[in-house]
């Protein structure tokens, strides 16, 4: 890129997640150190091996947030993404502020949570046999097949938030399991950076507690048994973890160039200074034992920042509360910053929200931001003996007060796949 680097910066945040349905709720909440988990809710799961989950509770989308004719193409986490989204452009006061070739919308998105049992029954009642009211060329279960299709497909969030705020610049959809809106936020950074939007709208929306996502992560042994305990099931660093809980929400961040931003007045919660993307090109489900990826792409992070070690006061971990990533990001947090002689606080939000898998990204993205603004670092809850490594303060139980100048945020996705965002106060 020619002449002076253009900067980015945060001017909105939405957020809807299994401690509240808004930014401010939710933060409080984190920080007391409160547990979203509970009995699941939305289907009967008491015979399942796992039967809890983080859930969003008591949600409806905010009346007029998206026109009627699109609200049949939204499942459970879309829905969930319309909120944030709305969140964070009222936080923002962007709309209407942008001219639209300049705005754009990257998202973090899953294939949905749809319901086998609905599916079942959508496809034995279709009736070959039978003749079919046919409007507009489609016959009525035509048309229900194309709305669960497009309800469930990842690449559908992008273009309802775009035509709901007239956002007609880059749109993108990344679906890197847990790296996914990590990744989406890294890059809506670079196309601010290339001088391809002066805003976009970023984030992601997922949700792990419907039936078809959870039967997976249950036969590949990776969730938490704890059911009779749910507030106590997800234990990132704790030597007596099981897996990891599923959780589901979104979370919607404004990403606005410097200038920009400051010519319309608006409030900039801090700077996204700094991406770093790699891949660990290891195993589908494992991660190198000498924490490669993860340790590089922190490292090409506080490089593109331009910010060394000693800079940064906290990171939010991928922490999943299942034994190996745990080890492994604790070992490369220790590689890198360690053999420098400076450890910042590292904590694992997951412990309070679950694993939202496309929306863990963004979700933690936004509280580096919230830290760094009120100077707190959220606890890692049920954390009683590590087997991490005493030299690391992962912030056991209690939130900390502390001065927050620069962090980042870990996202380690299912095939390798690393993401690391770089936030610093804005001065």
């Amino acid at each position: 890129m020619a002449g002076k680097r253009r900067r980015v910066c945060i001017t909105g945040i939405g957020l809807v997640s299994p401690l509240g349905n808004d930014r401010e709720t939710t933060w409080t909440n984190v920080l007391a150190g409160k547990s979203g988990a509970s009995q699941i809710s939305v289907f009967d799961a008491r015979t399942w091996p796992t039967s809890i989950a983080c859930e969003v509770r008591n949600f409806s989308i905010p009346e007029g947030a998206i026109p009627s004719q699109h609200l049949k193409f939204l499942n459970r986490p879309a829905g969930f993404a319309v909120a944030a989204a709305l969140e964070a452009m009222q936080d923002s006061g962007l709309a209407g502020g942008v001219e639209p070739q300049r705005f754009g919308v990257s998202v973090g998105a899953n294939v949905g949570a749809v319901s086998p049992m609905r599916l079942a029954t959508m496809l034995r009642g279709i009736d070959a046999t039978q003749p079919t009211e046919v409007v507009d060329g489609f016959s009525a279960a035509d048309l229900e097949t194309s709305h669960l299709v497009l309800q469930n497909h990842p690449g559908t969030l992008a273009p309802i938030l775009a035509s709901r705020w007239q956002a007609l610049g880059p749109a993108t959809t990344i679906h890197t399991a847990c790296a996914s809106s990590g990744q989406s936020l890294g890059q809506a950074y670079l196309q601010i950076l290339r001088g391809e939007a002066d805003a976009v709208l970023a984030g992601g929306a997922d949700s792990l507690a419907g039936e078809l996502l959870l039967a997976g992560f249950c036969m590949l042994g990776a969730l938490s048994r704890r059911n009779h305990d749910p507030e106590g099931a997800s234990r990132p660093f704790d030597k007596e973890r099981d897996g990891f809980v599923a959780g589901e929400g979104a979370a919607m961040l404004v990403l606005e160039e410097y200038s920009h931003a400051v010519a319309r007045g608006a409030n900039i919660y801090a700077e996204l200074a700094g991406y770093g993307e790699t891949e660990s090109a290891y195993r589908i489900t494992d991660l190198p034992e000498n924490g490669r990826g993860i340790v590089e792409a922190m490292r090409f992070a506080m490089e593109d920042a331009g910010l060394g070690v000693a800079d940064f006061n906290y990171i939010n971990a991928h922490g999943t509360s299942t034994e190996l990533n745990d080890r492994v990001e604790a070992l490369a947090v220790r590689r890198l910053f360690g053999s420098r002689g400076h450890l910042p606080l590292v904590s694992s939000t997951k412990s309070e929200v679950g694993h939202l898998i496309c929306a863990a990204g963004a979700m933690e993205a936004a509280f580096c931001v919230l830290a760094i603004r009120d100077s707190k670092v959220p606890p890692t809850r049920n954390l009683h003996r590590t087997d991490c490594g005493d030299d690391i303060d992962f912030v056991p139980h209690v939130m900390r007060q502390t001065r927050v100048d620069a962090a980042l945020s870990n996202s380690v996705g299912f095939g390798g796949t690393n993401s690391v965002l770089a936030f610093r106060r804005h001065d």
